[in-house]
């Protein structure tokens, strides 16, 4: 078993990553828990594929289990979602000392970890993450959120979990389109710190989305490790944490733009692509490594241009643009940019000339 430590100056956690996970976190309840309740938060796919899997081993060691699903998407990260779930799970009965389990994607954990943190003042939750996305990325670091009509994102809190467990058997069950999706976050990873990743991606895409055992684990484990040791720099996304954020101020605009109706790493695969082009625009990069992380975008089957995202949108590079100013990350209406000073050298950059992001943005339309 890998296991990684997230250390913080509260709060701190262990991530443990494993083929067969689920015995282990039944084990983990009963010895940390004991005659603690176990409520688990899933949605309908992993509902049907994993769900009695995970209450089985539940059950074997006498541990209550309360299990809720929510829609699959995008649209459970709502607070009509948020409310209901609360509800539901105040009425069959729960206490400060229950354990709550984020059991899915990266929607699921989201929507969790933010009623974990709301419901009676905070009850603790634990991560399983069922997605590349989420196994890599969102399922890390604490923070919790559901969307608000202006954008992506913008209603939640820093909570961090009491542990998470990642089992990759769960990708094998993982539509295609998601686990592309998904390793876009895997590229974001390699871009902000590691060309020596990156190329090794490069070398060996084609086992890698064969969820080859190895290199899979390989993957999860390497990109967690980096999301720990920037977290630990940077909890409450101060300065450092905002690295992570490359290539999602244009996604979360596009995301908005198709009433998020596309996958979060589709959009994030053209952000990335879109914030190294903007990158080379405004001379910190190279054209070469435009051209590396394009083809590499290109060869793992993920858009690298809007129409990609869709065909039937007229897209407007001022809506775009008008968009990524509501964004978290904007400050008195300037958008603030995570930049690449080629691959695996990432900076924060603030007041750029609107006029280039919008000219960027245009070289995506055509």
């Amino acid at each position: 078993m890998v296991k990684i430590k997230i250390n913080l100056k509260y709060n701190s956690y262990y991530i443990y990553l494993q083929h067969n996970i689920f015995d282990d976190i039944a084990t983990f309840h009963k010895k940390y828990y004991t005659d603690c309740k176990a409520i688990i938060i899933t949605d309908q796919n992993v509902k049907k594929y994993y769900l009695k899997k995970l209450t089985d081993r539940f059950s074997a060691k006498n541990i209550t289990i309360n299990a809720y699903s929510v829609l699959n998407g995008e649209k459970s990260k709502s607070f009509k979602s948020l409310e209901s779930l609360a509800e539901k799970i105040i009425k069959k009965g729960i206490n400060r000392n229950d354990i709550i389990y984020a059991f899915g994607g990266g929607v699921v954990g989201d929507l969790t970890g933010f009623l974990s943190s709301i419901i009676l003042r905070g009850v603790k939750f634990i991560q399983i993450p069922t997605t590349l996305l989420s196994q890599v990325d969102s399922s890390v670091g604490g923070k919790t959120a559901i969307n608000s009509k202006l954008g992506k994102n913008l209603i939640g809190t820093f909570f961090q979990p009491a542990a998470v467990f990642i089992d990759p058997n769960t990708l094998s069950t993982l539509p295609r389109k998601d686990l592309l999706a998904g390793y876009a976050e895997v590229v974001k990873y390699s871009l902000i710190n590691d060309r020596v990743f990156f190329n090794w991606l490069n070398k060996h895409n084609k086992d890698n989305l064969s969820l080859v055992p190895k290199n899979i684990l390989k993957i999860i484990s390497t990109c967690v490790k980096k999301k720990a040791e920037i977290v630990k720099l940077d909890e409450k996304e101060k300065k450092t944490r905002m690295l992570l954020n490359l290539g999602h101020t244009f996604a979360h605009a596009l995301e908005n733009e198709l009433n998020y109706k596309i996958r979060h790493g589709e959009a994030v695969s053209l952000g990335l692509l879109m914030a190294m082009k903007l990158s080379y625009n405004l001379g910190y990069a190279k054209i070469n490594d435009f051209n590396l992380l394009e083809n590499h975008l290109k060869s793992s089957k993920l858009p690298i241009k809007l129409k990609d995202l869709s065909n039937k949108k007229k897209w407007l590079s001022k809506n775009i643009l008008k968009k990524m100013q509501t964004d978290k990350k904007s400050y008195k209406g300037n958008i603030r940019f995570i930049l690449c000073k080629g691959i695996g050298a990432t900076f924060i950059k603030n007041n750029i000339d609107k006029t280039i992001v919008k000219k960027t943005i245009e070289e995506f339309i055509i």
